[in-house]
């Protein structure tokens, strides 16, 4: 018992050994950006040890991996220029700009877009949610080679802006631009200081270095293969949990989709007020008159001032007949056009007899029923006298 608990112990101090063998090499890289996926084995270069120093450093060329935007894959290119949102989430890290970076919808550039179009907007929240330019390089320390090549994540303003410039302003008899080719390259001399938000490239010069072979660069990075970009939804939940938006920003989101709500409900409403049964005669004659401008009121009144009531009738069934018949068209068979203009007329024809026949009927009823009660008037006066 007593040796299978040595065992067990055995095992835990290893254990915590491993640990700790790892968390001093993240002491020595710094922290692990959240815009990287660093392999196994590979080493941060850390440019602030050298804050009022010179740093010397040669560049070595990769082969391109997919997505680059500046050489075809499988091509030597010295470095890799990517965006980053800055002080995202709760724990403010940084990650990749999907939009700036490789071209595809970024959730914090749309964001951004949208809140911007606000009247309170405010321009410091929309400096911090702006990305920034950054660059990977894979470097050499010519002052600890044992290193190998490093990656140097850096920013372009501190670093990659200098030698820019100073490229460009080169004379004709200095081929700085040749700094990071295996023949002929140039060792980079640069002045470092802090400039308050951290370590700066101040000064770069040139140097002569010694040619390199080229196995140097299978032990260089697929820079384009380091850069960690997040799926747009997981990028847009991370961002969410920061809490330090304005109050109401989360509207910004849906601006465009609420007026297409909005749009689609007005176009509703007014589907609906069509399709209102229209409004009983006697009760809306005044609102008519006044919408419309004509006297329906009146068209309707029997101009002999006799019993008209037995006609208004007789056309409401019609109208109900009518609408009865288009309800049932809307279940009829499609067929061809010039057979339903056919039958059309010929339904409109047949109800037109229909509505004359009751027309005619009703003209000669009402004499009828006038005739006899004049009847029973003389009647009446006769058996009086």
């Amino acid at each position: 018992m007593a040796k299978g608990k040595g065992k067990k112990g055995k095992k835990k101090r290893r254990s915590l050994a491993d640990r700790a063998k790892e968390w001093a090499k993240k002491q020595k890289s710094g922290f692990e950006p959240k815009t990287l996926n660093l392999p196994e084995g590979a080493v941060l270069f850390n440019m602030r040890k050298f804050v009022d120093k010179i740093m010397r450093i040669d560049v070595i060329p990769y082969k391109v991996g997919e997505g680059n935007p500046e050489c075809d894959e499988g091509e030597l290119y010295f470095e890799r220029t990517y965006w980053v949102h800055r002080g995202v989430g709760v724990n403010k890290d940084f990650y990749v700009c999907r939009s700036k970076t490789i071209g595809k919808k970024c959730p914090i550039c749309e964001y951004r877009a949208k809140y911007a179009k606000r009247d309170d907007a405010d321009e410091d929240f929309l400096k911090e949610l702006a990305p920034s330019k950054r660059q990977l390089w894979n470097v050499i320390d010519t002052k600890d080679r044992d290193k190998g090549v490093q990656i140097f994540d850096v920013s372009a303003h501190m670093f990659g802006r200098k030698l820019g410039a100073e490229i460009e302003n080169a004379d004709e008899d200095e081929p700085f631009g040749q700094f990071a080719d295996l023949e002929g390259g140039y060792t980079l001399k640069c002045g470092v200081a802090d400039n308050g938000f951290g370590p700066e490239v101040e000064t770069v010069g040139f140097k002569t270095r010694k040619d390199y072979d080229e196995d140097i660069v299978d032990e260089a990075h697929c820079l384009d293969e380091l850069l960690d970009i997040k799926d747009y939804d997981e990028l847009k939940e991370i961002f969410l949990e920061t809490g330090d938006e304005p109050d109401g920003s989360d509207d910004s989101w849906n601006d465009d989709d609420d007026e297409e709500e909005e749009k689609k409900s007005k176009k509703g409403k007014k589907g609906k007020k069509k399709k209102e049964p229209e409004p009983d005669e006697d009760e809306d004659d005044d609102d008519d008159e006044d919408e419309d401008g004509d006297d329906s009121g009146d068209d309707d009144e029997d101009e002999d001032g006799d019993d008209s009531g037995d006609d208004d009738e007789d056309e409401d069934e019609d109208d109900d007949d009518d609408e009865d018949d288009d309800d049932f068209k809307d279940f009829e068979d499609f067929g061809d056009d010039e057979d339903d203009d056919d039958e059309e007329k010929k339904s409109k024809k047949g109800k037109s007899k229909k509505g004359k026949d009751k027309k005619g009927k009703k003209g000669k009823d009402k004499p009828k029923g006038r005739t006899r009660s004049r009847d029973k008037k003389k009647s009446g006066k006769k058996g009086r006298k």
